[in-house]
């Protein structure tokens, strides 16, 4: 019994161990890739700026109208799932300083152009001659955030710092926008106080050095791609106001502002804002710095904003990890929940059709057998209940038995049980002899053994007797009547050679003593008057079996 309880332990444990070993499967997903795939969908491009026509036809000139433009392009995530954005000030300062500012913008423009035609500097132009006989056929505002998947939302301005170059406090350049969306993703802000000289970091945004609006070269869609750069903190530094400010190894460039920098746990430690001065005339790279992310902080309350995981962060994130795992059936409904709850999601449609088709090609990876764990379970119950039936009987069965010896030994008898303990106290108590008077016979000493008396023990040679064993023992008078003798065991014997007489043998201890009369006749001494009237039935009992 106990080698089958331990085979079936050994069992479960085989049946729950096999299933968990991984099959040989080379994993390219990287802790690179990862953080990539958890950030890109929080990462959007900001579009702010105005265009418009211009038409300029001075005096006895044929009037040409300009096609002019002042937009900018910046990078930004989301803070929350309600739709509040973070980005640097000076990529919306168009938006915020208003249509006025803007057409300005626009007329300034229009003049580089003229002077370009002319093979001027702009400065050394008229400006008032050329506003003069101006006029401005067509204006348009873009204030607009597009998220990854290419659909594009017009934002309003919750809260303004101060932009690079228009200030002293190059530190303060953070700006809160909000587009009309819920349940979007978001990334968390850390505490930038944490960040250490050489951590690494990664820069994720839309710089503008990878688009190719102008060649041609790239589809449309390339343009929603973010870019993803690496590099070390190399330096902290602050602003003239006191602002604390990071400088980064990471490559950055135009377009890159206002895109999070990113710690290894997925966590942003600030905005990348500004690039350092160039050196003839050319920018340099690996010099670029960071708005840490405690100033960002200061600005989301600001806003009223809160900066909480929102409903798809984990169901998307629970969904890359299943999916990663090879668990793709799994996978499949979290990607298409959040694809429920954010429908402008841009990776959930690749990642379920991925998933399907992984599944179709046989790589999805068995999910544990729990059935092999509840048979287990079955039979180690089913072997339990049979050991606890088994032992249960085999406590009855000794239980009985020995209540049975019990029995034997130490069963109660037909006389007094006092007069029995009194008789097993004192075995060897003196005999009792009546009067000659009150039994009828003659008064004789009580017997005492010796190496003359016949033995109790040794029966006639004729005899074939058949030795009855009555438990409480009895003496037969010759006339016929029975006394008790409270003895522990007095042994009958009966042959059939004499007579009708019924030789008595005495055991090795009697309460009361026996004489022997003639011819070695067993002759009782008279029990107490309160044994004489339990030997009747046992008298009737006696003859019957004779």
């Amino acid at each position: 019994m106990r080698r089958l309880v331990f085979v079936a332990i050994g069992a479960f444990f085989i049946a729950a161990w096999l299933p968990l070993q991984r099959t040989f499967v080379v994993s390219a997903v990287s802790e690179g890739e990862r953080l990539a795939m958890y950030s890109k969908p929080s990462v959007v491009r900001i579009v702010d700026g105005a265009s418009g026509q211009i038409l300029f036809q001075p005096p006895g000139y044929q009037g040409q109208t300009y096609n002019v433009s002042a937009i900018s392009l910046g990078s930004g995530f989301f803070i929350s799932s309600s739709g509040y954005i973070a980005t640097n000030a000076h990529v919306v300062s168009t938006t915020h300083d208003g249509e006025e500012k803007a057409k300005q913008t626009l007329f300034w423009r229009m003049v580089q152009q003229i002077a370009k035609t002319m093979g001027k500097d702009p400065r050394s132009l008229n400006a008032n001659f050329i506003n003069q006989y101006s006029n401005l056929q067509s204006f348009k505002l873009f204030h607009h955030v597009i998220i990854p998947d290419g659909s594009a939302f017009p934002f309003e301005i919750k809260q303004y710092g101060a932009p690079t170059g228009e200030s002293n406090d190059q530190g303060k350049d953070v700006a809160i926008i909000k587009i009309e969306v819920k349940n979007a993703p978001i990334l968390k802000l850390s505490d930038s106080e944490k960040v250490q000289l050489q951590d690494h970091v990664t820069v994720v945004g839309y710089p503008g050095a990878a688009d190719t609006f102008n060649s041609g070269l790239l589809d449309s869609k390339s343009a929603l791609e973010a870019t993803i750069n690496d590099g070390k903190i190399s330096a902290r530094k602050q602003a003239s106001s006191g602002a604390p400010i990071l400088q980064t190894s990471a490559s950055a460039t135009h377009g890159n502002s206002g895109g999070p920098v990113l710690s290894d746990t997925n966590d942003v430690i600030g905005l990348l804002t500004f690039r350092g001065d160039t050196v003839n005339g050319q920018e340099v790279s690996g010099f670029s710095f960071i708005v840490p992310s405690n100033t960002v902080m200061e600005y989301v309350k600001s806003a009223g904003a809160t900066n909480a995981d929102g409903p798809t962060d984990q169901l998307y994130r629970e969904g890359l990890d299943l999916y990663w795992d090879q668990h793709y059936s799994q996978a499949i409904p979290k990607f298409e929940e959040v694809k429920r709850l954010f429908p402008q999601h841009s990776e959930v449609d690749r990642l379920v059709q991925s998933s399907q088709q992984a599944k179709a090609e046989g790589k999805e990876k068995s999910s544990f057998p729990w059935w092999i764990v509840a048979v287990v379970l079955v039979v180690l119950v089913f072997i339990v209940v049979i050991i606890g039936v088994g032992l249960t009987i085999l406590f009855i069965a000794r239980k009985r038995g020995k209540t049975k010896r019990a029995s034997a030994v130490g069963s109660p008898g037909m006389g007094t049980g006092n007069a029995a303990a009194n008789a097993r106290q004192s075995p060897a108590q003196a005999s009792y002899s009546p009067s000659p008077a009150a039994s009828g016979y003659p008064p004789s000493p009580a017997h005492k053994p010796s190496s003359s008396s016949p033995s109790p023990h040794v029966a006639a040679a004729g005899d074939q007797g058949m030795t009855a064993d009555f438990s409480r023992t009895i003496a037969l008078s010759p006339d016929n009547n029975f006394l008790l003798s409270l003895t522990e065991h007095i042994s009958v014997a009966t042959a059939h050679s004499h007579r009708s007489s019924l030789p008595i043998r005495a055991s090795q201890s009697a309460t009361f003593g026996l004489e022997y009369g003639k011819a070695g006749s067993l002759l009782p001494i008279r029990a107490p008057e309160t044994a004489r009237s339990s030997t009747i039935l046992n008298r009737k009992r006696f003859l019957k079996r004779r």
